[in-house]
């Protein structure tokens, strides 16, 4: 019974103050955030990632997101993005298509600038939810709404840092033209940055951070770092706002294949009676030679 009683808590704020998906293993999917990443992290790279939030509730959120790009010609890239979430009487599917262009810069560094459009499919039935009187809650309607958007992103490449910023949706498009249902694709602003230090030939240091503010809701910010050996096995973990703890693991099995897995955890809160936790797998895998900018999150060559 606590489980529904906490879904039925819950639901309210997902309608008011709905979010995009956050993923923890977002450095193996950054186009589904910033389109500039298209064309930057090689030719053909597909990804591939699902997350189970909550997994032991029933109706709890499920991801999953899909993205593809490639380089064309010297400069452009060009790539897709899907991401399908699922929560409880919530659905929603944004599809979007992604253009970059790269500056090349002093110091073999990079700068890409991206361009994202596309649109939200979102619906939600919650008639079926059983309230605690006989009055009629407006809440309670169907709703069935596809917004179109537009988003940008820019991304600093150098040889061994990297800085990127984003805003996916520009325009913060209500779900309905009811004024007492407030869900809306509210305006989210991204800025990543990381580092790769090295220890020696076979060990380096990964150090990332990731901060979101979604328009009217708050901000969230996630501190991680990974020990990466021969740059082939990397473990480390992150700490995020609102006291969540994620230990995470990725496995590069070779130069084209990735493999990545998350296990998420909350902090002694008012949530943690329920024993909430998180799984996250995911998956890179680039067909085409590297560009010639510096790659993402590995170590240069000496």
């Amino acid at each position: 019974m606590k489980k529904y009683t906490f879904l039925a808590w819950i639901l309210p704020l997902a309608l008011i103050a709905q979010q995009d998906a956050y993923l923890s293993l977002y450095q193996l999917n950054m186009p589904l955030i910033n389109p500039a990443y298209s064309g930057a992290e090689g030719n053909h790279v597909f990804s591939l990632t699902s997350r189970n939030q909550w997994s032991n509730l029933e109706g709890s959120p499920r991801t999953t997101a899909f993205s593809y790009s490639t380089a064309v010609g010297k400069n452009v890239g060009l790539g897709i993005s899907i991401l399908s979430d699922e929560i409880f009487i919530e659905e929603q599917t944004t599809l979007t298509a992604d253009f970059s262009y790269q500056l090349t810069m002093a110091n073999e560094a990079a700068l890409y600038l991206g361009i994202k459009a596309g649109g939200n499919s979102y619906s939600a039935d919650p008639t079926a939810l059983r309230g605690y009187d006989s009055d009629t809650d407006p809440v309670k309607r169907p709703l069935s709404r596809f917004n179109p958007n537009l988003g940008v992103g820019f991304l600093y490449q150098a040889s061994n840092w990297w800085v990127s910023g984003a805003l996916p949706r520009l325009f913060n498009a209500r779900r309905h033209d009811d004024v007492v249902i407030q869900a809306r694709d509210r305006m989210h602003t991204y800025f990543y940055a990381g580092a790769v230090f090295s220890v020696s030939d076979k060990f380096s240091i990964k150090p990332n951070i990731m901060y979101r503010n979604t328009k009217s809701i708050g901000a969230v910010t996630d501190l991680g770092v990974k020990a990466s050996y021969n740059n082939t096995f990397d473990l480390g973990f992150s700490v995020r706002t609102g006291d969540i703890f994620s230990i995470q693991a990725l496995f590069n099995i070779n130069e084209n294949l990735t493999l990545g897995y998350a296990y998420d955890t909350y902090g002694a809160d008012q949530l943690s009676g329920l024993n909430l936790k998180a799984h996250e797998i995911a998956m890179r895998f680039k067909f085409g030679s590297s560009t010639e900018a510096p790659q993402l999150e590995e170590v240069p060559e000496e």
